[in-house]
């Protein structure tokens, strides 16, 4: 049972919190991708922090190409960053690359310090109940502007998992950032007004959100609508290996 909770609104800011644990999300899009491709039985992924690497692991190693630069996969790669495309694909028993702007950095950057595992949305409550194993856990928000500016978006699940591990540990003590995304009520109103009312929270959230924004403006709007939906995955990928600019994930369940 979580006897402590932080979040880290930036990754620089998980680098002066100890914990046991750490959680690292990125709604749009990788940590979304990652349960994604894990739910539909990916074998192992090695995340990275450089482009480069990517394509040479992917080739070294015949692993499937994914990832993105701008929103879009680069020359070269696979498949992109796209959870609603990751969702379509046969990827059983494979193992793959993924290279991102944001999300792929915060993990490997978290790596070492403690148990790593991916969240998101779409497997909210699976990572919540492994978060719960463990007594110190921080949430980490991978970011925009390769980890550099504050995601609104990644904040949002961030306070769905501190409400859901919550529930799970009853009277756990919260950082500072922790206990404003445990009070997070009310922003229906006023971070996207022009959404259908019947929209439910975390969608208005990550719609509202600038790097949303973004990605519509790519024709890419599908995946934030997939992002938004919670619990399509019941997997927690899991840091199991990890170098310089480098993480191995599995589910290890």
């Amino acid at each position: 049972m979580t006897k402590r909770l932080e979040v880290a609104l930036l990754p620089s800011e998980a680098e002066a919190i100890e914990a046991d644990a750490f959680l690292v999300i990125d709604v749009l899009r990788a940590t979304t991708t990652i349960a994604t491709l894990f739910e539909g039985g990916l074998a192992d992924l090695v995340v990275v922090d450089d482009i480069e690497a990517a394509r040479e692991r992917a080739q070294s190693e015949g692993r499937v190409l994914f990832g993105e630069v701008g929103g879009l996969p680069p020359e070269g790669f696979d498949y992109g960053n796209s959870p609603a495309e990751a969702v379509t694909l046969d990827v059983r028993d494979k193992g793959a690359v993924l290279f991102t702007t944001n999300g792929t950095r915060a993990i490997c950057g978290s790596a070492g310090r403690g148990a790593v595992a991916t969240g998101a949305f779409s497997n909210a409550g699976a990572a919540a109940r492994w978060a719960a194993g463990f007594d110190r856990v921080a949430l980490v928000c991978a970011g925009n502007s390769g980890g550099k500016r504050f995601a609104l978006e990644d904040f949002a699940a961030a306070a769905r998992l501190v409400q859901l591990i919550s529930r799970e540990s009853p009277g756990l003590e919260l950082g500072d950032a922790a206990g404003v995304a445990a009070g997070l009520t009310g922003y229906e109103d006023w971070i996207a007004p022009g959404l259908p009312q019947q929209t439910d929270r975390s969608a208005r959230l990550i719609a509202g959100a600038h790097h949303a924004q973004g990605l519509k403006a790519l024709g890419l709007g599908a995946d934030i609508a997939f992002a938004a939906r919670e619990d399509t995955s019941a997997e927690v990928p899991q840091v199991a290996e990890h170098g310089e600019g480098w993480a191995l994930l599995r589910n290890e369940r």
